[in-house]
């Protein structure tokens, strides 16, 4: 009897595993895989180049809807999913490149350029669709949240890149020097190039992916919120890089209790949970 009452309370709490558990764990390592990619963007002070990246992710989608090459409104489980994903991948990486590059040739802030890349990408993809039979649905959608109509095998793809980005972090000394001061790793021995285009691929590839699985706003919340709050409470860097996973996949489980609760989006009150723990990180630090 006590064992049926626990059950029971506790499933008021929680969601339904054979409905959300998918949307769950996919949200829930991605929360924990993102802000490590993130630690990057703020040592290069590049925050929102997470947010050109994705939009870009978001143009690349609309590309491949207004080709043909699949169908909007079964995007998320359809035919056609493969090349636009394909298309989001590769869009995202070649501005990832393209910013990154830019970083280290010419040490701007890419400010102006990412504000451009961000509003040109979306306009242009609500345009390119138009037309196209749940076109526009398709760009709001990414936009804003995707994460409860994540396909079942994206469960182990996301594992698997989340995998490979804890592995990268674990050994990230010379990515962290070359993030901090491209010039100065250039002086120890650092292709520049080189770690350009393979750190920019990858991390392009991953937002890509992100985006097109949980969309924009849950991306570049998760990618650079854990981040700011974990910069403000941790005293060093490599507490960052410990603290900013645990606060983004934890803040993801809270995320969904509460949002179960109180019928709400789940990446939206992630986002905000996030959002108020870095205001509140940055207000007791300063304090």
């Amino acid at each position: 009897m006590l064992g049926r009452m626990m059950l029971g309370q506790a499933g008021e709490w929680w969601p339904a595993w054979d409905l959300f558990g998918d949307a769950i764990l996919v949200g829930t390592m991605l929360a924990i895989a993102l802000p490590l990619g993130g630690v990057l963007l703020v040592l290069r002070q590049q925050m929102f180049v997470a947010a050109a990246i994705g939009q870009a992710a978001t143009l690349g989608v609309a590309l491949a809807l207004a080709c043909g090459l699949g169908s909007a409104h079964a995007l998320t489980h359809g035919a056609g999913r493969g090349a636009a994903l394909a298309c989001a991948c590769a869009a995202a990486a070649v501005t990832a490149i393209a910013a990154l590059r830019a970083l280290s040739v010419r040490q701007s802030t890419l400010e102006n350029r990412s504000a451009w890349t961000f509003l040109i990408s979306g306009s242009v993809a609500m345009l390119l669709l138009d037309g196209v039979p749940h076109g526009p649905q398709a760009v709001q959608q990414l936009f804003l949240s995707s994460l409860l109509t994540v396909a079942p095998g994206e469960v182990g793809m996301v594992a698997v890149g989340a995998a490979l980005t804890l592995g990268a972090a674990a050994r990230s000394r010379r990515l962290l020097l070359w993030a901090i001061d491209p010039t100065t790793a250039a002086a120890h021995g650092a292709h520049l190039v080189a770690h350009d285009v393979v750190v920019g691929a990858l991390l392009g590839l991953w937002l890509g992916w992100a985006i097109f699985t949980a969309g924009l706003l849950f991306t570049f919340g998760a990618t650079v919120l854990p981040v700011l709050a974990a910069r403000a409470a941790a005293r060093s860097l490599r507490g960052v890089l410990v603290l900013a996973p645990l606060l983004g996949g934890g803040g993801q489980w809270l995320a969904f209790v509460l949002a179960h609760r109180l019928d709400l989006p789940p990446a939206q009150v992630f986002v905000a949970l996030q959002g108020t723990l870095a205001m509140v990180a940055r207000l007791v630090a300063r304090r």
